[in-house]
């Protein structure tokens, strides 16, 4: 008698490309909820001041009489965005690669409690 045992796993690259392309999308597909509201919450805070910067920026270039004042805050805004620039590939790549690691890991399961005397227990398994 043969028995076959089919090992449930997910695809890293499929994974990976929907971080990419979705914010949180590699961890909902790892069936990491929270981690995906969190990681995807972050992705598309940062974008969207980013879009925000950007579009003041854009009112500021337009006008014709540049003050001082004016140019000022053009600075600071160009420094906000290069700012969020790096914020936002910082938490996109934090995400691709947590996604990467957790469809590496979909099947690991682990856990680490205290028996009554006191001393560590360590359980691992595999979801067949």
């Amino acid at each position: 008698m043969a028995y076959i045992i089919f090992l449930i796993s997910k695809s890293t690259k499929t994974a990976m490309l929907l971080t990419t392309l979705i914010p949180g999308g590699g961890q909902f597909y790892t069936e990491r909820y929270f981690k995906g509201l969190i990681i995807g919450g972050a992705q598309t805070y940062f974008l969207y001041r980013e879009i925000n910067t950007q579009i003041e920026l854009n009112k500021i270039e337009k006008e014709i009489n540049k003050t001082i004042e004016l140019e000022q805050k053009r600075q600071k805004l160009l420094e906000e965005r290069t700012q969020l620039t790096w914020w936002i590939a910082l938490v996109w790549t934090i995400g691709i690669l947590d996604a990467y690691i957790d469809a590496q890991l979909y099947n690991f399961e682990s856990s680490f409690s205290l028996n009554c005397s006191g001393t560590l227990k360590a359980q691992i398994c595999l979801k067949f």
